[in-house]
């Protein structure tokens, strides 16, 4: 049952610091709000872009204004999902409390820390491209669909054996791809059943705030706080604990 008290440890690790939660995500979440905000305005793009039965952009809005707009976005996105991510790691790993309204903001570990995440990315992406010549051998049908399926499942597995190289990188301990997978090897049956049941937390999460949403102002806050916050660092509590149990030996209390 490893799989559970890893997802069990994880999510008592948000719920019982939710001061730091706070600390950690909402300076850094208004200030990504801010900053796209002031870029939508300053590349004079219209409200009425923003609708999905836009046809087509606005006179007063270029492809080039609406282009440099996205890469902000994407960027300011990025930096601020990697910063949270990296102080909360610090948090739990390191004991570094953050201090005022902001986490602190160590540009060489979030550089480490996406760093490492786009070689997993590259690294899944080349894994994935032989179930590509698979389909195509097969021209689809359900044993084709069937296989991929499977093959997905495992190369998310793996994608979660070598992501405790994110933690390691945000607490300035790097360990290498080999290292990640040897010190997990014998345990993807537990990760696997971790990453079930936060799956379906996160769905019946989901479907409560679909609910809440419904209440006024109230369900409002309470589903902007766990849909943008909250779920969010559980994931990012899941990779914490798993560096902790496999590469630190903690044990789970």
């Amino acid at each position: 049952m490893l799989g559970w008290q890893i997802f069990v440890h994880s999510v008592r690790m948000v719920f019982g610091n939710i001061k730091q939660v706070l600390q950690i995500t909402v300076g850094p979440a208004l200030i990504a709000t801010i900053i796209i905000v002031g870029v939508f305005l300053a590349l004079g793009i219209p409200l009425e872009a923003l609708e999905d039965n836009a046809g087509a952009l606005s006179p007063s809005a270029t492809a080039g204004s609406a282009f440099v707009f996205v890469v902000v976005l994407l960027a300011v996105m990025s930096v601020t999902m990697f910063w949270i991510a990296v102080s909360w790691h610090r948090f739990i790993l390191l004991e570094e409390y953050p201090t005022g309204i902001l986490p602190t903001f160590r540009f060489d570990r979030i550089l480490a820390y996406f760093g490492r995440f786009l070689m997993l990315g590259i690294l899944m992406a080349i894994a994935f491209l032989p179930m590509g010549f698979v389909m195509s051998a097969l021209s689809g049908g359900s044993i084709g669909f069937a296989l991929v399926a499977v093959y997905a499942i495992f190369l998310v597995v793996c994608y979660y054996r070598l992501s405790i190289i994110l933690p390691a990188a945000a607490i300035g301990n790097p360990i290498s791809i080999g290292e990640a997978w040897n010190n997990t090897s014998g345990v993807s049956g537990a990760i696997l059943l971790l990453l079930l049941v936060a799956l379906l937390f996160q769905i019946l999460v989901q479907l409560a705030l679909t609910l809440l949403a419904l209440i006024p102002v109230l369900g409002v806050l309470l589903t902007v706080f766990f849909g943008t916050l909250i779920l969010p660092l559980i994931n990012v509590s899941i990779l914490t604990t798993m560096y902790g149990v496999f590469i630190e030996k903690r044990q789970l209390s």
